[in-house]
């Protein structure tokens, strides 16, 4: 308003849905408060009936009528049928202390002081005549008055009958033209909404406004939603789309659409939170265990299922839920959906695994032999400081995150050419409960080849693995050079070492050699391939080997080049051909007492190899001093 302007008189809604909504009055018009969809001020109730009162604003002042309803209406206490209107009154649809629920809303009348102008003073009675008696105020305490209604003053004098019609017909014609205006600018050319579909719907959700006058193009339709205005997305005569916009706060708002000829009068609607999910804490339970789901739009009155079967909800918060894990049927490292349901809405179901953390629900592929890559799914892993177990066996882990590890399958301990094994997981000092079982081949039946495995050593994610046969280790690694991990370097380095294998096998001469130029490798003898770089990580390792007393300084990055040239050609040699162990030989006890024994062990037969029976039957002494003499550098 400009200075000096009161503000306009209006109705203030109190309680219910539209608690504190505020609509401005219009002079020369009324306003009908109801709850049917052609009210103007619509207030969604059982005991209120579609066009309840009428609510006036004429040169008199402000007036209310009860439109005839059948259970009656009250103004600050009183029962009234037409009564004037002041500041402040607060008008009800049912009798005062009524247990009606719940609760039916009110209106409460706000007239700013000099918004609605009294009538002009009277001039003096003639002389000599006695002063008019006062018109009479209705009562407001009487129930069912009748008659027009009248503000509700002191006594005045009433004016001569000339000044009062001159009075009257110069305001009627103020009205009669601000009244036709307000009839053209309301009813001939704004839009008008008649109804609102779905009545609550969530921030972001698509709604449909149904009315008339609405503009042929959509983005001309501005739909306000309280202070909030977005364009219309699409309009087909009497039906337009919109979306709900973010709002400041979940709750009843104002609907109302404005075109270039006008804006509607408000409807109701119920905005929402938008009703969302996003995590498990933790992701698997048992039943009876409790489960905190993470997301938002959440409320009291929601429900939740798992697997179908309905949860306990212990406590909603508007972001958080917290509920029992109901029986659900499965075995462990089963998924079972999580879907969340509140005032007719769902929410995208989230997976949750029947069992504690860590848990395994599989092994991918299912089967395999010692040195494969396998990923083990399942949740509540801690990536490569998470221990795993094949048969009781460590193995490798190369990489992984929470959900999955992908790890090399260490060796059988067992004689049988296949085994279904159990798979355990350990993680944050707790071992994962049964899984499916991972079925463990050996890698030839019959005969033996020394294929080379990448396998751990020490604690997990102790930065070290080793490279060795499944009798025993031979190699230390301990940087993972170019490689994203230690254990893709031993991957590597284990896929070059088997494919140098695969040559001796068809009967190519092979050995293995150290080389200082253009830097310290291990090579093969009369052939350019670098099988593998020795680094100063490697060789500060060996200074205290796993196992062993500290030899007080590490070896020279050539010298454990050498041991490791050495280890690599007399293990190829005895698994391919049966030789002698000549290279170990040169670098004495207790390396040549070792290769002596395994070669005795493994007894070497034209055609046929070495049986792998006799692998199985290598006793513990053996290869306790293979492995001694892998992790000592001369």
């Amino acid at each position: 308003m400009s200075d000096g302007m009161p503000e306009q008189p209006s109705v203030v809604v109190v309680g219910g849905n539209l608690d504190g909504y505020d609509v401005k009055l219009t002079p020369g018009l009324s306003m009908i408060v109801g709850s049917g969809r052609l009210a103007n001020l619509r207030l969604d109730h059982p005991e209120i009936e579609l066009a309840h009162i009428k609510i006036i604003w004429d040169d008199l002042g402000l007036s209310m009528i009860d439109n005839g309803s059948r259970k009656g209406t009250w103004i600050n206490g009183e029962p009234v049928e037409t009564a004037a209107l002041i500041d402040g009154d607060t008008i009800e649809f049912v009798a005062p202390g009524s247990k009606v629920q719940p609760p039916p809303p009110k209106v409460r009348l706000r007239i700013p002081k000099g918004s609605v102008p009294d009538p002009p003073p009277l001039p003096p009675p003639p002389t000599g005549e006695p002063h008019a008696r006062p018109a009479a105020v209705p009562a407001r305490g009487a129930a069912k008055v009748r008659g027009p209604a009248r503000r509700r003053r002191s006594a005045l004098r009433m004016p001569d009958v000339d000044l009062r019609i001159l009075a009257l017909g110069a305001s009627g014609l103020l009205v009669l033209l601000l009244g036709g205006w307000l009839v053209k600018r309301f009813f001939f050319t704004a839009p008008q909404i008649d109804s609102v579909e779905p009545a609550q719907a969530e921030m972001g959700q698509a709604i449909t406004l149904t009315g008339t006058r609405f503009d042929h193009d959509a983005a001309d339709n501005k739909v306000w939603f309280g202070a909030v205005s977005v364009a219309a997305t699409s309009v087909t005569g009497e039906r337009l789309q919109v979306q709900v916009p973010v709002l400041p706060a979940p709750g009843p708002v104002g609907v109302s659409v404005e075109t270039p000829t006008g804006r509607s009068r408000p409807v109701s609607l119920l905005a929402l939170s938008p009703l969302r999910v996003a995590s498990l804490d933790p992701p698997g339970a048992l039943p009876g265990d409790e489960v905190v789901l993470n997301g938002g739009g959440f409320n009291e009155g929601l429900s939740v299922t798992v697997g179908g079967q309905p949860a306990r909800v212990v406590k909603a918060e508007a972001q958080a839920v917290r509920f029992e894990m109901p029986q659900v049927t499965g075995t462990p490292g089963s998924l079972h959906p999580v879907v969340v349901s509140a005032g007719g809405r769902t929410t995208p179901p989230l997976e949750l695994y029947l069992g504690r953390l860590p848990l395994v629900s599989g092994v991918e592929p299912p089967r395999g032999v010692a040195g494969d890559l396998v990923r083990v799914r399942g949740a509540g892993f801690t990536s490569l400081r998470t221990v795993v177990t094949f048969d009781g066996v460590p193995a490798l882990v190369v990489a992984g995150d929470a959900g999955q590890l992908a790890v090399v399958v260490p060796p059988s301990s067992r004689s049988q050419a296949e085994a279904l094994v159990p798979v355990v997981v350990q993680a944050g000092g707790r071992a994962s409960s049964a899984a499916p079982g991972f079925a463990l081949q050996r890698q030839v039946e019959g005969k033996w080849v020394p294929r080379f495995l990448a396998g751990p050593i020490g604690e997990a994610g102790s930065g070290q693995a080793t490279l060795g046969t499944e009798i025993a280790p031979v190699l230390l690694l301990s940087s993972k050079d170019e490689a994203r991990s230690i254990g893709e370097r031993a991957l590597s380095v284990a896929k070059a070492l088997n494919a140098a294998v695969d040559r001796a096998r068809v009967g190519q001469a092979l050995a293995f050699e150290a080389r200082e130029e253009p830097e310290i490798v291990v090579a093969l003898v009369g052939a350019p391939d670098r099988l593998l770089k020795v680094l100063p990580q490697d060789a500060a390792a060996y200074e205290t080997p796993p196992g062993l007393p500290a030899r007080g300084a590490p070896p020279t990055e050539i010298a454990l080049a050498r041991h490791w040239a050495a280890l690599l050609t007399d293990t190829v040699a005895i698994g391919t051909s049966g030789a002698k162990a000549r290279a170990t030989a040169e670098l004495g006890p207790p390396w040549s007492l070792a290769f002596s024994e395994l070669r005795a062990a493994l007894p070497w037969q034209y055609g046929s190899g070495v049986a792998s029976a006799r692998v199985v039957a290598i006793p513990a002494a053996l290869r306790l001093k293979l492995r001694e003499a892998a992790f000592r550098v001369p």
